[in-house]
This record gives structure tokens, sequence and C-alpha cells, in this order.
């Protein structure tokens, strides 16, 4: 079953666009917080269905950044049942790291999640990586939320991908590349094009914040952390 409709918090933040997604897109491929999440910002911790465009976001390499575009889908208990690439991943209170996250993180399964300890320096040759929540379902505390009724998911870009604070967790805004773009359907393409009209003809090329690493790796990475008892957010 596809998703029914999408609403788009246009540039002018008292519209609302509806849109339904194209027969061939799941959305799945979309990173999504889940009403709730807390989220950095210029005035502290703000739940991610009350952020706003122009609102000013903690990011862990820009300091203060405005968000430029948000979107949000609600999807159906009975739409979850029946695909699992949109059920909610719930990593539990401190699972990542003592007390990181600082209460349950709820996102969608492929929104990434960052990694920094010197396991992840081993493998990766980089101390900090981006691993898909789904990833993490080999550890201990994080589960597919198969207790959550409908849910609701929010997404926001930044003119650039960026890590954010999310739960006292870091994780990673929407990754305005070509995949996501397309996952997110025509009436919202126009809408970001409206906002990046650079990007309509020529779309550039975007660097992550850090590096994906490959699904078994990922998966390896955290499977590492866990028979070493080690945990997968070190600050030092």
């Amino acid at each position: 079953m596809k998703i029914q409709s999408v609403q788009i918090l246009a540039v002018n933040t008292t519209n609302y666009i509806n849109w339904t997604l194209p027969p061939d897109i799941t959305g799945s491929e979309i990173v999504c917080f889940a009403t709730g999440t807390l989220i950095d910002t210029e005035h502290g911790p703000i739940p991610v269905e009350d952020l706003e465009i122009g609102m000013n976001v903690r990011t862990l390499d820009r300091g203060l950044q405005p968000i430029r575009w948000l979107g949000s889908r609600r999807l159906t208990s009975a739409e979850l049942a029946v695909n699992e690439k949109l059920r909610p991943i719930r990593i539990r209170r401190g699972v990542l790291a003592e007390n990181v996250p600082d209460r349950d993180l709820i996102v969608s399964p492929q929104h990434r999640i960052l990694v920094s300890s010197p396991i992840a320096q081993r493998m990766f040759g980089a101390r900090e990586v981006l691993v898909a929540a789904k990833q993490l379902l080999v550890l201990d505390g994080v589960e597919i939320a198969d207790d959550i009724g409908d849910v609701t998911y929010h997404h926001f870009l930044f003119d650039r991908h960026e890590i954010v604070t999310s739960n006292g967790a870091m994780t990673e805004s929407l990754f305005p590349g070509g995949e996501a773009l397309k996952a997110v359907g025509p009436e919202a393409r126009e809408e970001i094009f409206a906002i990046f009209p650079e990007w309509r003809d020529n779309l550039p090329h975007f660097e992550a914040a850090r590096e994906f690493p490959a699904a078994h790796q990922a998966r390896k990475l955290a499977l590492r952390h866990q028979q070493n008892g080690k945990p997968l957010f070190a600050s030092d």
C-alpha cells in the first residue's frame, strides 16, 4: 500500500499543500522524525512538529542554521501494517551512550544516526559515520515500534546536509540528493525548486555530512560495539 497523502509546509508557513506520492514511490527513502521528537534550536529543544521555516536549528558543523523547507506525512496503522519499510524504529533511551538519546527516539527506518567511536575509526578511517536506524536493529534496545498506531513523520531541509540534535542524539537532516528529491514527489519537489531555483536544471552534487557505510558494514559496526560493550557515541 502506498502513502495516501503528504502534508507540505510551504515557504509561507500559513499555507499547506496536500499531494499524493507517484505510484512507483513508497517514500521509504525519506529520513523522518516522529511527532514529539525534540530538536535543539536557538530557543532550546522544540518538538519537530512546531518547527517553522526560517527557525534556526543548532547543527554540529555549522552552528545555527535556518530551516529552508519542512514536510510531514501521516501514516495510518493499516498502512504501516502492510509496508514494513515504513514502520518506525524506536531507539530507547541510553542505547547509544549514557543518556543518549535522553528519551526514546522514534524515526523512520532510513533515518541516519551519528556513530562516533574508536571502532568506527578502525573500520572506516573516520571516527564519525552516519548509520541508518534500521541497521541498528541488531542492538538491544533498538526495535521496530509495532506498538505505535498512526504515526506522523516530519522532515526538514537546510542549505546543506547537517547533523542536528534530536532527543539528545546526533542525527541527520534531509539529505538533498536526487533520490530524496524523487521520493518526496512532484509537488514537494516543485516547492523545493521554488526555494532553490538553481537546482531545477542542474542539481548540484551534495556532500554528505559524514560517510554512509554500506548496510552490511553498518550492521557489523553496531554489533562490534555491542559485543565489546562500547558506546556508539563516545565524546572522548
